[in-house]
């Protein structure tokens, strides 16, 4: 099952944070050398904690779930993600999650974002097939009513993709959002993403897009 939070739940301002405003800062005291994360076979979930400019980003724990909930009973949210799930749904799922991140090495990672200077919860980022083998991550995010259009997107994505190249060889990074999610894809260009959707396919399949950037970009 692929929890699909990185479909079209992109809410971003056209003009986002600046440049500076990315900047990535460790937080985690994970007791591992970082720079020798890309030659092991497992990375540490541990060094995906950091904060950027405005926000704390923290690996999802078993204390997140009302956060959870609340974004994928939302119908504003789910709107450009999938059915909308009931709270029973809703809860099952993240109790499953919860179970992949404790696996070693993790399923799969989701990091909860929030605001330094109020601590409140923003939204959920993360990569939902995370894999130290792996040459391709796919990422995305789903922003709480109150965090949209306020630049998070921008600024929590970008800090994601440098801590990604950084820490894995991954190759590339790639984006999967509805067609008409106009929102998203302004965020993808502006972070330098092009649209690499197989032309080919049929016609049904092609509402949703896939958007790419490469280690060289």
């Amino acid at each position: 099952m692929r929890c699909r939070m990185w479909r079209s739940a992109w809410h971003a301002r056209r003009d986002g944070p600046r440049p500076e405003d990315t900047h990535v800062h460790d937080c985690a005291e994970s007791g591992l050398d970082h720079r020798n994360l890309k030659d092991m076979d497992i990375i540490a979930t541990s060094a995906f904690e950091f904060e950027t400019r405005r926000m704390r980003l923290r690996l999802l724990n078993s204390n997140d779930e009302a956060l959870f909930c609340s974004l994928y009973t939302d119908p504003s949210v789910m709107r450009f993600i999938g059915p909308l799930l009931s709270a029973r749904q809703a809860a099952s799922r993240f109790q499953w999650i919860v179970a992949g991140m404790r696996q070693l090495p993790a399923s799969w990672l989701y990091l909860v974002m929030s605001e330094k200077e109020s601590g409140q919860s923003l939204g959920i980022c993360g990569v939902p097939q995370f894999s130290a083998s792996a040459t391709r991550f796919e990422v995305g995010l789903v922003l709480t009513s109150g965090a949209r259009s306020r630049g998070y997107a921008r600024e929590g994505l970008a800090a994601l993709m440098e801590r990604l190249f950084s820490l894995s060889s991954v190759d590339e990074i790639q984006a999967k959002f509805f067609a008409e999610n106009q929102a998203a894809r302004q965020l993808v260009v502006a972070l330098g993403f092009r649209d690499c959707t197989d032309a080919s396919m049929e016609p049904e399949h092609l509402r949703e897009r896939t958007w790419s950037i490469h280690r060289a970009s």
